[in-house]
């Protein structure tokens, strides 16, 4: 999470871009957080997508599950392509970059309840949870968009007794579907884990936690344990059969299990550089080299995006291999980190009339290839939109947004003074949906 110098420098930045109205309008729309720090992290969230859409508000969340890509792209040498992609080329709906990824699917259940993705379960599949109300989890479900239909995996219960409780982020293991609940708006600390059978069935509640073990960054689950790590750092597992938590790792935050991450010290809350990926179940170690000038610096299981004073982005591989400078024309997002195992979110500055050509919100990168592919689209009648990423703890898959729904500022002028609120019109009948589980590059 970033500091307050790091949060005022991102909101000047999206002054310059949009006014006070769309920001408060972006700051009021973030999903629902757990902590002060994390109310933090989504203003910079909200900040970075005012800059990109002018007034848009977005629902923007962590997570995903790296799973079987199936749709081959072609390998290209990869820096060229970023060039002509990106600096030389208007950027192309991700539709056309990557067939058969984009899909869409409803954005409600047949008992109204709205779908919120977590993560692509197969280049087919989507894991998604069923909300009663706004973040209240109550099922899961997986839409197939090769059948246009959907399945119910079980209910997703809250526990007994405790009030203002919400569940977390998500995450897929190989067997079991495991997640995490707090109750947000009270001061304890305090949080809960649960699994169900990945192909479906019973919840179980495994155990629960109370002070600083409670403050959980993300979560993983294997055969036997539901591990998690915690923001001021630190690995722990619980048995899934329930027990006390016992400590794997200090300092260190899981990635994507068994991969945890260590930090150089010294650096900005939140613009800490990433130096080093540790396996946690075979203890190696590899140290990941910064250049000169990176402040901020997140991996993935081979790939490492960068960011300096002046938000340039860099990307290279774990060893600082494959380094390479992406054009100005993009940034990193606001919430920087990946998307699956090696794609970033990224903000594309792309200029253009978006009544006659198409301009992306966002747009997503991939390493291996160079190619980019623009998420969502600027509306030609001004009014702002809003994309989200799946829920997911370890880096998701999967990005959505509706192509009906739009944000727009409803003003009136009272003794004076004129006072806007932002209200969302239209959309909710469908999602567009990017799943990268359904592309493959290099593999």
């Amino acid at each position: 999470m970033r500091s307050e110098e790091d949060l005022i420098r991102t909101l000047r930045t999206a002054a310059g871009h949009a006014g006070s109205d769309g920001l408060a309008s972006a700051v009021a729309a973030r999903r629902r957080v757990r902590r002060v720090r994390q109310r933090i992290q989504m203003v910079l969230a909200a900040a970075a997508v005012v800059v990109v859409a002018g007034g848009t508000a977005a629902v923007l969340s962590r997570g995903g599950e790296q799973v079987r890509p199936a749709v081959t792209v072609t390998a290209v040498p990869a820096t060229p392509t970023v060039q002509e992609a990106v600096a030389e080329q208007k950027i192309r709906p991700a539709a056309e970059v990557w067939p058969g990824a984009v899909v869409t699917m409803p954005a409600k259940a047949a008992d109204g309840w709205k779908y919120r993705p977590v993560t692509g379960l197969s280049p087919t599949e989507v894991l998604v949870s069923a909300e009663s109300s706004f973040e209240k989890a109550g099922r899961l479900e997986v839409y197939d968009s090769a059948a246009r239909s959907a399945r119910v995996l079980g209910d997703v219960p809250a526990p007994e007794g405790v009030k203002g409780y919400f569940v977390q982020d998500f995450e897929v293991g190989e067997q079991h579907i495991a997640w995490y609940g707090t109750t947000p708006n009270t001061p304890d600390k305090w949080a809960d884990f649960w699994i169900m059978p990945r192909a479906g069935g019973t919840a179980k509640r495994v155990g629960e936690v109370t002070g600083p073990m409670s403050e959980v960054d993300r979560i993983g689950v294997t055969g036997d344990s539901v591990v998690w790590s915690v923001e001021q750092g630190g690995v722990y597992r619980m048995p899934l059969t329930g027990g006390a938590p016992e400590r794997v790792a200090d300092g260190l935050h899981l990635m994507s299990w068994p991969l945890a991450a260590g930090y150089a010290t010294g650096g900005e809350s939140g613009r800490k550089t990433q130096d080093r990926v540790v396996n946690l179940e075979t203890g190696q170690t590899v140290t990941v080299p910064a250049p000169a000038g990176v402040t901020f610096l997140a991996c993935g299981p081979v790939w490492c995006y960068g960011a300096d004073d002046d938000n340039r982005t860099i990307v290279q591989r774990h060893d600082g291999s494959d380094r390479r400078d992406l054009p100005a024309a993009v940034r990193l997002h606001g919430m920087s980190e990946l998307l699956g195992d090696r794609f970033a979110l990224l903000i594309a500055y792309q200029r253009g009339n978006p009544a006659k050509e198409y301009v992306p919100r966002v747009a997503t990168y991939d390493p291996v290839t160079g190619l980019t592919g623009g998420i969502s689209r600027m509306p030609s009648d001004g009014g702002g939109g809003g994309f989200g990423r799946g829920i997911s703890s370890s880096p998701t898959t999967i990005v959505y947004w509706d192509e009906d729904v739009r944000h727009v500022d409803v003003c009136k002028t009272r003794s004076g003074s004129r006072s806007c609120t932002t209200k969302e019109r239209g959309g909710g009948k469908e999602l567009t949906v990017l799943n990268l589980a359904a592309v493959t590059a290099g593999d």
